[in-house]
């Protein structure tokens, strides 16, 4: 695994981890007071599909079976 494939990963789990954050804890709730659930859905989703992109990049990747 490269830099980049470990870049994009660590990247993906940042944004679910952010989601996280401000969607569960108390951490972000005097910065973000309104409509915490719906960006914590996006952040976690949007990290969701980071990784499944590139999975199906390193998948692809490999060439026929």
């Amino acid at each position: 695994m490269g830099f980049k494939d470990g870049f994009a990963l660590s990247m993906s789990a940042v944004y679910v981890i952010c989601g996280i954050l401000v969607g569960f804890t108390a951490a972000a709730r005097d910065l973000i007071p309104h409509y915490r659930p719906g960006i914590a859905a996006v952040l976690i989703g949007y990290g969701f599909l980071r990784f499944f992109l590139w999975w199906r990049k390193r998948k692809n990747e490999g060439g026929p079976a």
